[in-house]
């Protein structure tokens, strides 16, 4: 790395801060050791180590089983469709994908979140993925994807209701949610809904890589509708996060663009927002011979894109985020309005809250963390509620 005094300053302050915060941790890291080796141990409520990747058996997930949840064994008509009282006693479902960067983290270390959101009544998967170098963006997806399908095939048999199935991830995996879905959705649309013509398509090179996708990949199989999305602190944009990096002086230890292609085309198609912009700009692309047919085909696109996407997100973001700054979530979720699908989601704002507030907070531990009960109160409305209105 090149020795520009300004780089070597940025790079050590980048440091100092990072061991000052993991200082902070230190209860957080006893209260893990303690959960995961003498609450966990022994107990049935907690499985680790199971497997749902086949194309990359090494990634396994743990599953956290809250209290009073009835598994498929005891359920009364757990081989066909559920009764009333069945279908009461499940649980709403938590898949939960932790960041890191996209280069470090284990379902270990989370082992606390897993804790904290059983506690709150919620079947809890965290399953591991393809971190650089062993797996790049493709391979970071195709894994999110299946943990998602493999839970929801499955969750029933450990207390969980496969209509209640909710999806949260934290910076990376914020983003890693957020592509994933999206991804997915579009490649279900229609061609016809996407453009008057072949021409308007192969004009975005976004939306033709992931038709191409598609094609290629067609055993992959469909994401189940998913009943909400958390995303805390997410980057929802790499090209402008990678200009923040390089204004911090952390780009090139960073392992984002070597993780995204390294390309400001593959920036822009591993973009939530930007694939939003640029689905908005081809189906809102007006043909001057059948203005009328151009319009009614863009109804049509976001009402089968509503019918895809998660029926409800919420974007928790701190304003004292200097890791991930709080716009990444703002403009995300503005383009989210813009294409009319901003009715079942909501940004919320944390004030003095910093990156990884969302997760430790969450984490139970010695400590009475300020943001705690503000984002538990947060969480739990969002989930619970949505059971209620459903």
């Amino acid at each position: 790395m090149p020795l520009d005094p300004r780089r070597v300053w940025k790079l050590n302050k980048v440091v100092f801060s990072v061991i000052v915060g993991d200082l902070d941790l230190i209860p957080v890291g006893l209260a893990l050791v303690r959960y995961r080796f003498l609450t966990m141990r022994g107990s049935n409520d907690f499985i680790t180590d199971v497997h749902y990747n086949p194309r990359r058996p090494n990634n396994k997930m743990d599953i956290y089983i809250p209290e009073g949840a009835v598994r498929s064994s005891d359920l009364k008509a757990h081989q066909g469709d559920l009764d009333t009282d069945d279908r009461a006693a499940l649980k709403p479902v938590v898949v939960f994908i932790y960041g890191g960067a996209w280069s470090a983290g284990s379902r270990w270390v989370y082992t606390l979140i897993g804790a904290r959101l059983r506690s709150m009544g919620y079947v809890v998967f965290l399953p591991d993925y393809s971190i650089y170098p062993q797996g790049f963006i493709g391979e970071m997806e195709q894994d999110v994807k299946m943990s998602i399908q493999w839970t929801h095939n499955n969750c029933k048999s450990y207390g969980g209701d496969p209509q209640q199935l909710f999806l949260m991830g934290h910076s990376a995996g914020a983003h890693l949610c957020a592509l994933t879905v999206l991804n997915d959705s579009i490649c279900r649309i229609p061609t016809s809904l996407l453009g008057s013509s072949p021409a308007s398509i192969s004009a975005s090179p976004i939306l033709t890589s992931l038709l191409t996708e598609r094609k290629d990949d067609r055993h992959s199989g469909v994401l189940p509708r998913i009943r909400g999305m958390i995303l805390c602190s997410g980057v929802y944009d790499i090209g402008e996060h990678y200009k923040h990096e390089s204004m911090r002086g952390v780009e090139e230890i960073s392992a984002m663009a070597r993780v995204m292609g390294s390309s400001e085309l593959t920036f822009r198609q591993h973009s939530p927002t930007i694939v939003l912009q640029e689905l908005l700009h081809v189906s809102t692309g007006i043909d001057p011979n059948y203005p009328t047919e151009s319009q009614t085909r863009h109804q049509h696109l976001l009402r089968h894109l509503k019918s895809l996407l998660p029926i409800e997100t919420i974007v928790i973001h701190g304003d004292k985020d200097s890791t991930v700054p709080w716009k990444s979530s703002s403009e995300f979720y503005m383009e989210l309005k813009t294409l009319q699908l901003g009715a079942g989601a909501r940004l919320k704002m944390m004030a003095g809250m910093g990156h990884a507030e969302p997760v430790v907070a969450l984490m139970p531990n010695l400590l009475n963390d300020p943001f705690k009960k503000p984002l538990l109160a947060e969480i739990s409305q969002f989930i619970d509620g949505s059971r209620n209105s459903h």
